[in-house]
């Protein structure tokens, strides 16, 4: 079937099988220069399910991008999201781009008027870009649904279908799915409805590529063999080569004739496809071509293997990457914009002294779980992001070398958050002391009612490495920036959470969190943040630290004094910022404004135990300044409604002026982890501003 005309049934455009084979072609090549414009993203799964992309937009579904609501259209759930760039290029040369402005969020952006459709898609990442990391149906016309996190698309699709036969509708559902997805608990409840509700318009097509994050798919937790179990849920399945159009169109027509039972194409591909240095390569599911423009590993050399040269020259080339870079400078403007104001530029580095140095604090985990997997008793257990959160350190202390011993007390789980929950409780039942980790939504969320019924209830010691927290998680946007762990894991009774500054607190969170007998989150964030404590600054677990401005120095960390809260005497500051994570270098650097340009003395109050809460230091520092602030790189109030209750119940809400920073009831997006700090309104300069307002100034 064509795309359509949803007014006259007429067909749009029909592709032939070899106009499809040269649209595949041409979608690789825009999907790698938008790879290479983001800086980020999915190589391999993009390349490996494209020829079936191409095939179902461009010839096999109902749909019309002029009338992307059409209700007679064929519906397409991603439940594979990381695979956005290729349904981007599959929309764009579907049509649903021709008449969207290239805008900034929802300003139409009047110098891009002429911009061709298929190059908008080289936006990819972008902030202000509709083509965020993970599709988003509220920012672009043919996303169904959004989409990331793994193994939820198809009991959308079970939903959709079911719809469709209760209100005689006609239309059919396509739900693509990962190999590795197929861990997902949920992904089975799904199959078994829909064998059960015997949805035979619907059509799951996996892209069985045999690789994901960790490795190949049978190493790390097999899924094999799919067609058998499919069939043993009540399943038809179709296998097909998922890189031959006309096997893939024979593929999709056979579906739709099943009667009786919903039908899987079991699609068997290359990850990487066409692009040679990324056939079949592990490393590059999440990355761009490492050597950048030209090189051993480039886009030219992308685009020669594809091939696209003919279609792609390099003045062409250069040409898209020069709007896609022009694109990204106004939302560096636009950012900066976001940012308040002083006397000068008091950013990070901006100056000749208060240098200071910037690390990942999941760098910080890595440290910390390499040490204290040197106790026999200490297991590990990762979700196939193992090498990103720095999980691997377990059983690679050196950062390189594997340690046999180690990696016996490693266990892969697979795409399989819950799993490893109630997996991690069994070894803690046995008296070892369970690792657990991924980023932060899966790690917490997808898995919340086991952390709290199994793990918490039962006062099981297990340790959440809750990783990739906050909006500065960067390009992959909101269905990966974790900003709820605060409200879900302070709200288990008994559980212990740490929200570390930075790379060297981490490590110490994390030694920590292995110490004690609670079930212990830690939360860490992903990017580079600066590094403001030294091994010497003091450390212990449910007493806050108090840190003051003594004035600048060449060194930023050098600038300040750092004490235990306990040990600290006022000294009849101004005014109190009470923060955790990342928010403690930027409430710091508010502390500097502050006293160099309003000669303003600050008590900032590092608030790395979250819970148990220093009940004790913040109420000192309400009752000792009368003016507090807040600051999390979370949803206000994570932190934010702790303090106002602590400092409610000691009974000083009537005396103190008090105010919140963080992020204000919104989903992340995709940009740069600086620029989305700016956007967020979490700057040391936002953190100043508010507290001027609260004084009055």
């Amino acid at each position: 079937m064509p795309i359509l005309d949803s007014v006259t049934m007429e067909p749009r455009r029909t592709y032939s099988v070899e106009e499809l084979e040269e649209a595949a072609r041409e979608m690789r090549a825009w999907v790698m220069i938008a790879l290479q414009a983001a800086g980020s993203g999915h190589t391999g799964g993009t390349m490996s399910i494209a020829d079936v992309t191409a095939a179902l937009y461009l010839r096999h579904i109902r749909h019309d991008p002029a009338n992307p609501k059409w209700e007679g259209r064929d519906r397409v759930f991603w439940s594979a999201g990381h695979k956005a760039p290729i349904i981007y290029a599959a929309l764009g040369m579907a049509g649903y781009f021709d008449d969207m402005p290239v805008a900034y969020h929802d300003e139409p952006l009047e110098q891009f008027a002429d911009v061709p459709a298929m190059q908008k898609t080289v936006l990819l990442r972008k902030l202000g870009s509709p083509f965020d990391g993970h599709p988003n149906s509220l920012k672009l016309p043919g996303i169904e649904v959004c989409s990331g996190s793994l193994g939820q698309g198809l009991g959308v699709a079970c939903g959709s279908a079911l719809n469709a036969r209760i209100y005689g509708h006609d239309y059919r559902v396509y739900c693509i799915m990962g190999d590795g997805e197929q861990q997902e608990g949920s992904i089975w409840e799904s199959v078994m409805f829909a064998s059960h509700h015997a949805l035979d318009n619907l059509v799951g097509i996996i892209d069985d590529n045999r690789l994901q994050i960790d490795g190949p798919t049978a190493e790390v937790c097999n899924v094999q063999s799919l067609e058998e179990r499919y069939r043993a849920f009540g399943w038809e399945v179709l296998n097909i080569d998922g890189h031959d159009m006309e096997d893939i169109l024979a593929g999709l027509e056979r579906a739709d004739s099943v009667r009786g039972r919903p039908t899987l194409i079991l699609a068997h591909t290359i990850k990487g496809k066409h692009v040679d240095f990324a056939e079949n390569v592990v490393g590059y599911h999440g990355v761009p071509p490492k050597d950048g423009r030209y090189g051993d590993e480039s886009l030219e050399r992308a685009l020669r293997s594809i091939p696209a040269t003919d279609l792609f020259p390099p003045e062409r080339v250069d040409e898209i990457l020069a709007f896609a870079e022009e694109y990204g400078r106004i939302g560096e403007q636009r950012a900066d914009a976001e940012v308040p104001s002083f006397g000068r530029n008091w950013w990070w580095n901006e100056s000749d002294d208060m240098q200071v140095e910037m690390d990942a604090t999941r760098n910080g985990f890595g440290e910390g779980i390499a040490e204290v997997g040197a106790d026999p008793d200490v297991v590990a257990h990762g979700a196939d992001i193992t090498g990103s959160i720095r999980m691997s350190r377990f059983y690679e202390p050196d950062g390189e070398n594997e340690d046999p011993e180690r990696k016996k007390r490693f266990v892969s789980c697979g795409i399989a958050e819950a799993n490893m929950t109630e997996v991690a409780a069994g070894f803690a039942i046995e008296g070892k002391t369970p690792f657990i980790g991924s980023y932060g939504v899966f790690a917490t969320g997808r898995n919340w009612d086991q952390l709290r019924t199994t793990v918490g209830y039962s006062g099981l010691p297990v340790k959440i490495a809750d990783a990739h927290g906050g909006v500065s998680v960067g390009p992959d946007g909101a269905t990966h920036q974790a900003l709820e762990e605060i409200f879900l894991i302070t709200a288990i009774p008994g559980f212990m959470m740490f929200v570390p500054c930075d790379a060297v607190e981490t490590a110490k969170a994390t030694k920590a969190a292995a110490a004690t007998d609670a079930p212990t989150a830690v939360r860490f964030a992903r990017e580079a943040t600066p590094v403001v404590t030294t091994e010497d600054t003091p450390f212990e677990v449910g007493i806050a630290n108090v840190i003051r401005y003594r004035g600048s120095a060449p060194n930023f960390v050098d600038a300040f004094e750092t004490v235990l809260s306990t040990e600290y005497t006022a000294e009849d500051e101004d005014l109190a910022l009470i923060a955790c994570g990342p928010m403690v270098p930027e409430s710091m650097r508010a502390a500097v404004i502050l006293k160099e340009e309003y000669d303003l003395e600050t008590r900032v109050v590092n608030l790395h135990t979250v819970k148990p809460i220093d009940r004790e230091a913040i109420a000192a520092a309400a009752r000792d300044t009368g003016v507090v602030v807040t600051a999390e790189e979370h949803q206000v109030g994570g932190i934010g409604g702790r303090v106002a209750a602590v400092i409610c119940e000691a009974g000083l809400e009537t005396g103190v002026r008090f105010g919140m920073i963080g992020v204000q009831d919104r989903f992340g997006e995709s940009g740069e982890p600086w620029q989305l700090v700016k956007v967020f309104g979490l700057t040391g300069e936002h953190i100043a501003r508010k507290a001027l307002d609260l004084l009055g100034q």
